[in-house]
C-alpha cells in the first residue's frame, strides 16, 4: 500500500481528510485496484478537480519519484510500517504516509510537544531555557513545528543542550516554510528528524498548519503551551491534544500580556500549570 499512498500524495487535489476517508471506508485491496475515475466519483470531486486528479493520477511515475526521494535523502514511513509511532497510530486521523529526513529512530523515543506564539517575548525565551534542558535529561525528545518564535526556540534549545528534537513542518521538503528557519531546518536534519505529511513539491497552505498540529500532539505524550494569544494556532494544538486523550500543560503569565492570555485560559480550563520540568514529569511518569 505504500506505493498507492505515495501516488495519492502526489495528487494535489486530494486532501488529507479525503485520503483518510478512503482509507477508513474502503478495503485496502479495493483501493489498490480502483481507477482514478472511481476514486474521483467516490470522493464526489467537482468536475475541474476531478479532471486534474485523473491527470495527476495517470502521470504519476513511481520510479521517477523514488529516484527524486533518494536524491534528496527523503525517507517514507507509512502507517503500515513497524517504524510508525504507536502513539500516532492511536489518533482518529493519523497521517497515512510521512516524508522524513534525518534520524527516524527518534520515532521510537518518548516525546513531549512544546508549542507557542510566533511573537515570543523574553519571558517565553527564559521559560524555554529553564525547561528544555531538564526535560531532555529525562530522555524526552522535543517535538515542535519549526515555526518562528517558541517552536524554533524549543528546537534550538534542545540542540544546544545535547537533547533530541523532531520538527513537523507544514510544507514539502523542497518548498520549505518559513524561510527564516531554513538553517535551523538543515541543522535538525543532520542529526535529528524532520517530518512532513506533504509531498516534497507541495507549498505551505494555511490549512496545512492545523493538519500539522494534530501530528505534533499525536506523536507526543503531552503538549506544553509556553505562550499563546487568545486566538492562536497553539490552542488548536491544545484542542488536538485533548481530543487525543493526552496531557495538556501550560505556563502561566501576566494577565497584562496578550501572549499569556491563551495559556492562562487553558489553565483556567484545567491544563496542568507548569513552573518547572518536574511539574510535567510527575504527570508523565
Amino acid at each position: 500500500m505504500k506505493n498507492w499512498l505515495l501516488q495519492m500524495k502526489y495528487c494535489s487535489v486530494v486532501s488529507v481528510k479525503q485520503l483518510g476517508k478512503l482509507w477508513r471506508e474502503l478495503p485496502k485491496e479495493q483501493l489498490k485496484r480502483m481507477e482514478a475515475v472511481e476514486i474521483a466519483e467516490y470522493l464526489a470531486l467537482p468536475a475541474q478537480q476531478s479532471e486534474r486528479f485523473k491527470r495527476e493520477f495517470f502521470e504519476f511515475c513511481l520510479s521517477d519519484v523514488l529516484v527524486e526521494l533518494e536524491h534528496y535523502k527523503i525517507q517514507l514511513v507509512s502507517i503500515e510500517d513497524l517504524l510508525y509511532p504507536e502513539l500516532l497510530q492511536e489518533i482518529y486521523d493519523p497521517p497515512l504516509l510521512l516524508f522524513a529526513k534525518g534520524d527516524t529512530s527518534l520515532l521510537a523515543s518518548e516525546k513531549l510537544a512544546i508549542v507557542g506564539t510566533r511573537k515570543m517575548t523574553d519571558y517565553g525565551k527564559q521559560i524555554i531555557n529553564q525547561l528544555v534542558a531538564p526535560l531532555c535529561q529525562e530522555s524526552l525528545t522535543i517535538v515542535s513545528g519549526l515555526a518562528v518564535g517558541i517552536d524554533a526556540e524549543s528546537h534550538r534549545e534542545a540542540l544546544r543542550v545535547g537533547g533530541r528534537t523532531i520538527a513537523v513542518i507544514g510544507s514539502g521538503f523542497l518548498q520549505f516554510y518559513p524561510l527564516e528557519n531554513k538553517l535551523l531546518f538543515e541543522k535538525i536534519v543532520r542529526n535529528d528528524l524532520v517530518l512532513s505529511e506533504y509531498a516534497p513539491h507541495i507549498t505551505a497552505r494555511k490549512w496545512h498548519f492545523p493538519e500539522r498540529n494534530r501530528i505534533i500532539s499525536g506523536l507526543s505524550l503531552g503538549t506544553l503551551i509556553v505562550q499563546a494569544e487568545k486566538r492562536s494556532g497553539s490552542l488548536i494544538t491544545a484542542d488536538a491534544t485533548l481530543n487525543q486523550n493526552r496531557e495538556v500543560f501550560a505556563v502561566p503569565g501576566s494577565v497584562f500580556q496578550p501572549s499569556s492570555a491563551g495559556t492562562n485560559k487553558l489553565i483556567q480550563e484545567g491544563a496542568k500549570l507548569v513552573m518547572e520540568a518536574s511539574d510535567i514529569m510527575e504527570e508523565l511518569c
